[in-house]
């Protein structure tokens, strides 16, 4: 979290976000819309290949759990960092939707049967962890500090969204597998400080 916000702070005026509202990106008067959006989800494309890059190279599991330590967090949270909600939704929608239909781009399995799996309480906070950190970076961008709020947001909605999902397939379909203080130790304390790290 802290590296991806300095990251974004050192680089922010070489990248195309460069003045911004809650909306969309302000663009200079007279720029093609087309050529602006074009660049926009050229840079969701990016975006959507370094998450699955990160996701393939760098990963392993930590003892104890079978969710898988990966770097997607990181650019997930770069991803908010730099792009508008729309666009940051754009990104994670087309990630999700290419491991879905069965691409091998998840950490875990990949294709429909991910859905049974905790691992999919992660990827399915994935659009409204980086939504949010878009929205409050956005929105406090005058402000100090105000990318790691962003970021710290973005994490704690997606920590919330993962917990509550695993609590229910436990429920659903594992017979009551973890109790609470599994589910905080196996699936929020060990990977916690890991992603503030990033």
């Amino acid at each position: 979290l802290l590296y991806a916000s300095s990251f974004a702070n050192r680089h922010i005026d070489t990248f195309p976000v460069l003045d911004y509202d809650a909306q969309d990106i302000s663009f200079p008067k007279g720029d093609d819309p087309l050529k602006r959006h074009t660049l926009m989800i050229c840079c969701c494309a990016l975006f959507c290949a370094l998450i699955i890059v990160s996701t393939l190279l760098f990963r392993f599991t930590i003892p104890g759990t079978d969710v898988m330590v990966t770097l997607q967090v990181f650019f997930v949270l770069l991803c908010g960092q730099l792009l508008t909600p729309k666009y940051c939704l754009y990104t994670i929608g087309a990630y999700l939707f290419a491991g879905l239909i069965g691409l091998p781009v998840f950490s875990a399995v990949s294709g429909l049967s991910v859905v049974a799996t905790p691992s999919f309480g992660y990827l399915i906070a994935f659009p409204a962890a980086v939504a949010v950190c878009s929205f409050v970076r956005i929105r406090t961008n005058e402000k100090k500090g105000s990318r790691y709020l962003a970021s710290l947001c973005g994490i704690a909605v997606m920590y919330g969204i993962a917990l509550l999902y695993i609590l229910l397939l436990s429920r659903l379909l594992m017979n009551d597998a973890f109790s609470i203080g599994q589910l905080t130790t196996g699936y929020l304390l060990i990977f916690l400080p890991l992603d503030l790290l990033k």
